[in-house]
């Protein structure tokens, strides 16, 4: 049997031997050719399809890698977008905190910053637009009465009710909330803005024989014990005066807006 396999592999190359002898002799070169145009369109079409089949794989690859790229993209565009929306909160707080300690060292005003965690009942829609929460209370010294302003000496409301950690606060446009005001004119006209419908502020009680005028700016008058004299209230932008009426009427613009404060202080009794 041994020997059987030994012949077989010793004639296999024997007849290898012999075609490549003939082959550099050039004696298969006629068989050759003759194999070669037979194989030609076999060959050539097997080069087509190996290469077809490479360009669709190549194709695939670069869809797959594309696709990866644009989702790392995605995914480096989303941290961006975080970063630079954090960023922004810092500057824009930075800024507050900036004007706020200019104002309040300026005038030397005791006080404590607090941070708005709500704004009103979510529940009421009126609520929430003259009435905030601020996450100072009792522990810091906060009680009922005491002004709550934006930087830049705005009063933007007072603090009606009083926890541990938390405040609520009347924004000036709530009804509920009344300040004795002064106008800074000649004669410094005196008296009391409040809310009117959530949506504006008024001054009222205002005797007929005194002149107010478009533009002239309302502060706080000092009159409340708990409340500094000279908080901005806002500037004067109508005046309703009727003649047969013992008090006119001054609409009052605020200065600041309340939905785009995230930070205010509340001044703390000297």
């Amino acid at each position: 049997m041994l020997k059987k396999k030994i012949k077989k592999i010793i004639y296999i190359i024997a007849v290898v031997g012999l075609l490549i002898f003939f082959h550099f002799t050039g004696i298969l070169k006629p068989l050759e050719n003759i194999l070669l145009k037979i194989l030609n369109p076999v060959l050539s079409g097997a080069y087509s399809i190996s290469t077809g089949i490479r360009s669709k794989y190549n194709e695939q690859s670069s869809k797959i890698n594309l696709n990866e790229k644009i989702k790392q993209l995605e995914v480096e565009i989303a941290q961006l977008t975080e970063k630079n929306a954090k960023l922004e909160i810092i500057e824009e707080e930075n800024k507050t905190l900036r004007e706020d300690l200019s104002f309040l060292s300026q005038n030397k005003y005791k006080y404590v910053m607090s941070n708005i965690v709500s704004r009103g009942d979510l529940s009421d829609t009126a609520d929430r637009t003259e009435t905030i929460y601020i996450d100072k209370g009792l522990s810091e010294g906060v009680t009922p009465g005491l002004a709550v302003v934006s930087g830049q000496g705005l009063i933007i409301g007072k603090i009606i009710e009083v926890k541990d950690n938390i405040s609520k606060v009347y924004l000036t446009n709530n009804p509920k909330c009344k300040l004795a005001a002064a106008v800074l004119n000649e004669t410094k006209t005196s008296g009391v803005t409040e809310g009117e419908l959530g949506l504006t502020v008024k001054m009222g009680f205002v005797p007929q024989a005194e002149t107010i005028k478009v533009g002239d700016i309302i502060v706080t008058s000092g009159l409340e014990k708990m409340i500094p004299r000279g908080l901005v209230i806002g500037k004067v932008a109508e005046v309703k005066k009727e003649s047969n009426e013992l008090w006119q009427t001054a609409m009052v613009e605020q200065l600041a807006n309340p939905d785009n404060l995230i930070i205010v202080s509340v001044l703390l009794p000297s």
